[in-house]
């Protein structure tokens, strides 16, 4: 659309983009994850840097500082492409880090996309907290306060929904008139309707396992409820990496009817949209609901709790049916109900097509944000 980008970017870097963006890599060593006794040689030769050695000393105490860290690592960058090259406006994302504050002194708009505050993550993790322990290492592990004091300093901050207009007013006394809501774009061309015979009684969860916020435990006591045999298929690792939902599994004896895929390539993933019957969404919250947009990008009916900003992806009744959140019985009825009728289901698939299309492609995405860029500069150069 004639926009010229440079991204500045950290561990996992992206793909080649085709001459599409000029791309910046950043270091990070990713120490977080690693205990001091397994950090490799390699990685230990660059840890007394400055920035890796904050970024280990703080590890340490289990301070996720990756944000923080980032934020200054690129502030400093970007203070030597600026000798050179000139911007109209940074885009943040979801980072909130403190480098950004120092970062406005180098007189151009900041604008940030938040999908949800992370407020949502941590009140997420102490539901599952068992020890005074583990409640302290989720409070260690985020940033809230960071997040709080740089998000209010921003010029413009862009989330996927409205309900995430709601939330970080909620948890971050954000001003809404400083929110803007731009819908996630997806690759409608890719994910696409391609005819392959469906699976019947055959139902698809897309997602982490590990995630509280998913609400796999209700999908699970649905499932148990179900005729035998209707089956699930996830899209994650399973045991041994992920352990929460196999400890479920097993326990409600469900272990002949569950299957994990592992991880999957984006062609693989639109052959099970395209040959699963349903794909199911039992989310306790969504900052907008991927998988619901790209099942029914592929024609598939989606069976989603009415959490966070699934009402907004998925059109009651029309492209999929909404259910309350944390209602294993509920779920199980409405999985029941489109099993049982599957001129329903291809009626709701061509409309779920049509929905997409119009609200969550690439280009109506971009055309999106490049408004909020045009007013955001305009509005800060008649300051």
């Amino acid at each position: 659309m004639g926009v010229d980008v440079d991204i500045l970017v950290g561990p996992p870097y992206p793909d080649n983009l085709d001459n599409r963006a000029t791309i910046y890599r950043i270091e990070n060593l990713n120490l977080w994850l690693l205990k001091t006794r397994d950090i490799t040689f390699q990685k230990l030769k660059r840890i007394f840097s400055p920035w890796n050695s904050i970024d280990y000393i703080l590890t340490r105490f289990h301070i996720f500082s990756e944000m923080e860290t980032f934020s200054f690592r690129a502030f400093f960058f970007l203070k030597k492409l600026l000798k050179e090259k000139k911007y109209d406006i940074i885009h943040d994302i979801q980072c909130l880090g403190w480098g950004l504050i120092p970062m406005k002194g180098y007189g151009i708009p900041i604008v940030s996309t938040v999908h949800h505050p992370l407020v949502m993550d941590r009140d997420a993790d102490f539901l599952v907290d068992k020890t005074m322990w583990q409640f302290f290492t989720t409070i260690m592990f985020y940033p809230l306060i960071m997040q709080k004091k740089v998000i209010n300093r921003l010029d413009r901050i862009i989330t996927s929904s409205e309900v995430g207009c709601h939330e970080l007013t909620n948890s971050y006394g954000l001003n809404p008139s400083k929110i803007s809501v731009v819908y996630n774009g997806m690759d409608v061309n890719l994910f696409n309707y391609t005819r392959e015979e469906r699976e019947e009684n055959s139902l698809l969860f897309v997602g982490n396992t590990e995630d509280y916020k998913k609400g796999l435990p209700y999908l699970f006591e649905a499932l148990v409820m179900l005729p035998e045999n209707v089956d699930l298929t996830i899209v994650d690792e399973g045991y041994p990496k992920r352990l929460s939902a196999y400890k479920v599994i097993k326990k409600l004896g469900l272990e002949k009817r569950v299957r994990f895929t592992g991880k999957i390539n984006d062609k693989d993933l639109v052959h099970l949209y395209n040959i699963k019957t349903i794909l199911v969404m039992s989310s306790l919250y969504e900052g907008f609901g991927l998988p619901a947009a790209e099942a029914m990008a592929c024609e598939t009916p989606v069976v989603a709790t009415s959490a966070g900003a699934l009402v907004e992806v998925v059109e009651d009744g029309v492209t999929g049916i909404l259910v309350p959140p944390r209602d294993p019985v509920a779920l199980k009825d409405a999985i029941l109900k489109l099993l049982k009728n599957k001129s329903i289901r291809v009626a709701m698939g061509k409309k779920g097509r049509i929905r997409v299309e119009s609200n969550f492609a690439w280009p109506i995405a971009a055309n999106n944000t490049l408004g909020v860029y045009r007013d955001v500069i305009y509005k800060y150069r008649v300051k």
